[in-house]
């Protein structure tokens, strides 16, 4: 991490040092991943699973809490029993380790410390367990015999299920302060749902990516974010001021009244467009290439503000974030009034709905081991496989609310068509139980998310199974490079314009061109104006994009000509891969359209 020195009396102190009560203004560089400035005041978030911050209890309500605290320590010792007896395929070593999990909670002295926290200063269960845990974790940690110390793992693991089981009654009810920014290890995607109800200003992290589903979250809500800042919890302290600079990626802490009036009257470098009246109609090229865009969403948006803009629908529903981690998954009811509901606000646009796209420990409730590498685990389809009680359940509710709506349905993370075949005998399955139920039910489509190498490889076969593709390119990405979209540390790595990107995307839309099969491009690529000319040369025709970024793609796309995109791709595909690529893509973009947009901005932003 990096640490610039900025006006008088800044200091500049090593992060490892949690003592930071004599710090005066201080400046860290992570990197932008939502544009945007603002100034407020810290919220520090804790935990993995759960997250939550410290948060004060009414005297009366202490025994409430202590109650809830207790049903969350039997919860998770039944969680263990099951365990240790097999019941999630347990047995030999794993049930003598969980057993050891359970005594810690059975152990009354660690019980009683967090439960006298909570009675005596009045705190949020979760935070009594942070705090006695993290208490207990250093003096094993401190402990000369090596087989003792090692068993601090065991205690963390203890107090994350803890937390976890915390999360299974009442939500959270964050209560945030008038421009809170909140600062986290990292952020879950599902509490940054919830705190947007609060409006927060801005969200700081020390670990994430670019195309993290946090951050695709944040720039849809216009949210300044930064991300990449090593130990930055050990920093700050919920109360403090901070500035967040969603441009050059600079966080200033405790900032003094000269630098917060400096970034107070800073003004973003916003591209120079307008959407006159009527402009938001049938979209082309300069040379006649139409171009439908599409929006993407979820449940922190409804549709109206992309229907003005001119989006055609949406190409793109990530039903996931309908998963609530403290509920579980929606009742078939609730599902069918928000599908039904969205879709009628799309009209005869459409939407296209993606099943649950979740990883097995959002929804074990830690009761499985931790995946070492969710990516590669048990997500998508093959979760739906694992699940497919809840799976039904959703698919008995997109039936039943694409009765008189157009509602599409995609299934995520597709390497083989049988993994298709299986979903459509489920669907067909289902629909011959509604209608012979006599219940409501429509005939949607069937698409895929091409997000894999496999799909790419296999993509003629997969079209003859499907009626149309939808190409997630963060995904794709990830895959094709080895490269951990959510790890800042291989973010250098992490690039879109890689010339198997360019390649693997030409095979599939060329396939789907040859299949009549509509192919629409649902990344992050298809909202940047970095990428949208190469997708115009590779034959991309439809465009899925978060809501803040049509009106800028609809500008680029009506005043570009699709020979002139096929000529910046040509020269390009001659660059070799690399770090020097970004400088050489940035040239080429200056040459041709500097006129347009703030390239040499936008590249900066997101150097990959």
């Amino acid at each position: 991490m990096k640490f610039h020195q900025m006006t008088h009396q800044t200091t500049v102190k090593n992060l490892s040092q949690p003592d930071n009560s004599e710090f005066g203004e201080l400046t860290l560089s992570g990197r932008a991943v939502s544009r945007g400035v603002s100034i407020g005041t810290v919220l520090c978030l804790h935990g993995r699973k759960r997250q939550f911050y410290r948060r004060p209890i009414e005297g009366g309500a202490t025994d409430k809490e202590i109650e809830r605290f207790r049903e969350a320590v039997e919860a998770a010792k039944e969680q263990l029993t099951n365990i240790s007896e097999g019941t999630y395929g347990g047995g030999g070593d794993r049930a003598r380790i969980f057993e050891t999990h359970r005594l810690f909670l059975e152990d009354r002295s660690l019980i009683t410390q967090i439960e006298s926290m909570v009675s005596e200063q009045r705190v949020n269960a979760e935070w009594a367990v942070k705090v006695v845990i993290d208490k207990y974790v250093s003096r094993y940690k401190s402990l000369s015999d090596k087989h003792l110390q090692e068993k601090y793992i065991d205690l963390e693991d203890v107090g994350e299920r803890l937390l976890s089981a915390l999360g299974g009654g009442s939500q959270q009810g964050y209560s945030l302060n008038e421009n809170t920014i909140i600062v986290a290890t990292e952020l879950n995607p599902s509490t940054l749902i919830e705190l947007s109800k609060r409006n927060p200003v801005a969200v700081v992290t020390e670990n994430g990516g670019w195309t993290s589903h946090t951050f695709i979250l944040a720039r849809e809500l216009d949210l300044p974010a930064v991300t990449g800042i090593k130990g930055l919890l050990r920093a700050v302290e919920t109360g403090d001021r901070m500035i967040v600079d969603g441009f050059s990626g600079q966080v200033v802490l405790r900032p003094q009244q000269d630098t917060a009036e400096r970034f107070a009257a800073f003004k973003a470098p916003e591209d120079t467009f307008n959407l006159g009246e009527g402009d938001a109609g049938a979209l082309e090229t300069l040379d006649g290439h139409s171009i439908t865009i599409r929006a993407n969403l979820d449940i922190t948006r409804n549709y109206g503000a992309a229907g003005r803009l001119g989006a055609k629908g949406i190409g793109l529903y990530r039903s996931e974030f309908l998963f609530n981690q403290n509920r579980g998954f929606p009742s078939e009811e609730e599902q069918v009034e928000t599908y039904s509901r969205i879709a009628s606000e799309a009209n005869a646009h459409g939407i296209r709905i993606r099943t649950f796209d979740l990883s097995i420990d959002q929804i074990a409730g830690g009761r499985l081991n931790k995946e070492k590498n969710p990516a590669l685990g048990m997500r998508g389809i093959r979760l739906s496989m694992r699940y497919e009680e809840e799976f039904r359940t959703q698919i008995r509710a997109l039936l039943r609310a694409s009765d008189g709506n157009h509602i599409s349905i995609v299934l995520p993370m597709i390497s083989d068509v049988g993994e298709i075949r299986w979903a459509k005998y489920v669907i067909e399955a289902e629909k011959n139980a509604l209608r012979e139920g006599r219940l409501p039910c429509g005939d949607p489509e069937i698409g895929v998310m091409v997000e894999v190498p496999a799909a790419v490889l296999s993509i003629e076969r997969i079209l003859e199974e499907s009626d149309f593709i939808n190409i997630g390119t963060n995904d794709l990405v990830q895959y094709l490079l080895a490269v951990d979209r959510d790890n800042e540390e291989v973010a250098d790595w992490f690039r879109t314009l890689h010339s198997s990107v360019i390649e693997s995307l030409r095979i599939v839309i060329r396939a789907a061109e040859r299949a009549g099969k509509p192919a629409i491009v649902c990344g992050e690529m298809a909202g940047s104006p970095l990428y949208v000319p190469i997708l115009i040369a590779l034959g991309a025709t439809e465009l899925s994009m978060n809501v803040n970024s049509i009106a800028r793609i609809r500008h680029l796309v009506a005043n570009i000509a699709s020979e002139e995109c096929a000529d910046v791709l040509k020269k390009i595909e001659k660059l070799d891969d690399g770090d020097a690529k970004d400088e050489q893509v940035r040239e080429i973009y200056r040459e041709k359209w500097a006129h347009l947009v703030d390239f040499e901005h936008l590249l900066s932003f997101r150097r990959r």
